[in-house]
């Protein structure tokens, strides 16, 4: 099957599960809609005021893929939030087969248990590799071990959290030469969450109010906190608390 097909088969398995909520607690899906989506936080880091933050986006509207935070803090560590909707926009990054693996295993706890978190961080792991395989892409090599993956789980919400190793460049030439290379150590966290998704405001305003049916698509967050490789106990330390206190907040 074709990419494109695949593509298709994605979108249409995503339509059809969006009558459900991403209420994890107990595992158990419920069958109501997600409330739509108003211009509320979409997610909280509990530690954020012990970083200089560099950008900070509370919630987003349009269908793409968005950096939600960008932070950084003391013995060089940063933080990372991304967001990316499944389907089209994570097309680059992810399998289609893959896509559909994600959103299985965030919204069923069947399903997650019959998955596993190490076939998340597997996924989570070819991505990185693509991106690492990629010439123009400042990451050259990751090195992640799948089977240490865990599960989490924080307001309802499933999370899955893994670390690796990231060889990259972090300073580049005027002809895109490596002039600092680096190793750091990510803490990672991801879920996925079942949004009300509009391409503009006012397609969100109409569909607050009823004037358009709503557009649900699942969409995959990216936390990640890292460091220096090397960097020290307190440093990893840092990493972890601030990993723990990423939580999704979207219905």
């Amino acid at each position: 099957m074709h990419v494109a097909r695949l593509l298709t088969t994605l979108a249409t398995a995503t339509a059809l599960r969006c009558t459900t909520r991403r209420a994890l607690g107990a595992g158990a899906l419920t069958t109501a809609l997600p409330r739509p989506a108003f211009a509320a936080d979409e997610w909280r880091l509990g530690v954020i005021k012990d970083y200089a933050v560099t950008k900070k986006q509370a919630s987003s509207v349009r269908i793409r893929p968005e950096t939600m935070l960008t932070a950084t803090g003391e013995n060089d560590t940063e933080l990372k939030l991304l967001k990316v909707p499944l389907g089209r926009a994570a097309a680059a990054s992810f399998a289609p087969e893959d896509q559909l693996v994600l959103a299985k295993y965030f919204s069923s706890r069947t399903d997650a248990e019959k998955i596993g978190p190490s076939r998340i961080a597997s996924i989570m792991k070819a991505s990185l590799q693509k991106q690492a395989a990629n010439p123009q892409s400042p990451l050259q090599g990751v090195k992640l071990d799948p089977g240490a993956a865990s599960v989490e789980t924080r307001g309802g919400r499933r999370y899955v959290a893994y670390g690796y190793d990231a060889d990259a460049c972090r300073r580049l030439s005027e002809d895109g030469e490596c002039l600092r290379r680096g190793t750091r150590y990510v803490e990672a966290r991801v879920s996925v969450s079942l949004e009300s998704q509009a391409r503009t405001l006012e397609e969100q305003r109409r569909m607050d109010e009823g004037e358009m049916e709503q557009r649900y698509v699942d969409t995959l967050w990216v936390f990640t906190a890292s460091a220096p490789k090397g960097a020290g106990d307190a440093a990893l330390g840092a990493l972890r608390r601030a990993a723990d206190s990423f939580e999704v907040v979207v219905d």
